[in-house]
């Protein structure tokens, strides 16, 4: 009996390892990958740049790889999408930070670039001007989401009817709209006239607004969109207050006590003392509106605040990392 049970605990120790080791053979074929992509909406006339981050597998009975089917890292039936929006004039490659570790988690990140405002399309396709039409970039959205539904780039489809939109400053704005949110630019004016001078949003919106198409003016919603996180979001002074108390969808919002760009009280807080089902992120120190792009070396000042260079005291990659915390918490 010794000898069977030594013989039994003997393969049982064996079939761990072995186990054990094709766990591992499987993890290290797995990676962090990122691929671009290019739509086109027609009805719109409007080109729109996709950037995909995923934790790919290693292709086989399950997951035939092909033109059109990448192969996911994951046993699920359906894959986990979260789409991101970036800020005014810049583009979703500031947003690796957030990316890289959702995708690493077994996320689909799709990040989109709205066309007119970001460099992705070259700097004569840029104008600032373009950075008011607010209601493209939730359309912009919507329409990836339309494409990935009819066909997924996966050998999974899709989990298209739950997904998360994470969006910085402006991309704040689009996620909030994506989830009910509706503009009223009528309110920039009386707004500007007594914050201008403390609430930087005001340079975008203080100049006369452009001609407002039918679409500006009507619901955004993407009844798809479960829950959004809007970071330090922007546009609280041209959000209609009635819509923001009909959402329905989980909202995190990271706001800073001590923002350089976008006043506490008039955007992050704003929208959650309406947004019911919402909660606040804050940060307390000296962080600085764009702690929430990837971290860079560039000379570059936005309207007189520095893109790449935080204040004394703010380690940005720290910043980062303690927003990823609360984020998966939320995600959860």
């Amino acid at each position: 009996m010794k000898t069977l049970a030594k013989i039994l605990f003997t393969c049982i120790a064996l079939i761990l390892v072995l186990l054990h080791g094709a766990a591992l053979h499987a993890s290290s074929q797995s990676k962090l990958v990122s691929y671009e992509t290019d739509f086109y909406d027609q009805d719109r006339q409007r080109p729109i740049k996709v950037t995909v981050w995923y934790l790919s597998g290693e292709s086989g009975n399950s997951c035939e790889s092909s033109a059109n089917s990448r192969c996911l890292a994951t046993s699920s039936s359906k894959a986990k999408l979260v789409v991101l929006s970036y800020g005014a004039m810049g583009s979703v490659r500031s947003m690796n930070w957030l990316a890289y570790p959702l995708a690493a988690k077994g996320y689909i990140v799709a990040g989109i670039n709205h066309f007119g405002e970001s460099w992705v399309y070259g700097r004569e396709n840029t104008q600032t001007q373009a950075a008011l039409k607010l209601w493209e970039r939730p359309l912009d959205i919507s329409y990836v989401l339309d494409q990935f539904n009819k066909q997924s780039p996966f050998q999974l489809p899709l989990d298209i009817e739950n997904t998360t939109a994470i969006g910085f400053s402006s991309g704040g704005s689009t996620v909030l709209s994506l989830a009910g949110a509706r503009y009223a630019f009528e309110q920039a004016r009386i707004h500007c006239q007594n914050a201008a001078k403390v609430d930087l949003s005001c340079r975008y919106t203080q100049d006369d607004l452009p001609e407002l198409p039918k679409r500006a003016k009507q619901s955004l919603k993407d009844n798809r969109i479960k829950q959004v996180i809007a970071l330090d979001p922007a546009a609280g002074h041209i959000t209609s207050t009635k819509s923001l108390t009909k959402i329905t969808a989980k909202a995190l919002i990271f706001g800073l006590a001590n923002g350089d760009f976008l006043p506490l009280q008039y955007h992050a807080g704003f929208y959650q003392e309406h947004i019911k089902n919402s909660e606040l992120y804050r940060f307390e120190g000296n962080e600085g509106h764009f702690v929430f792009q990837d971290s860079c070396e560039l000379d570059i000042k936005v309207h007189g605040i520095a893109l790449c260079t935080d204040k004394k005291g703010v380690d940005r990659k720290k910043v980062q990392q303690q927003a990823l915390s609360r984020i998966f918490e939320f995600l959860k």
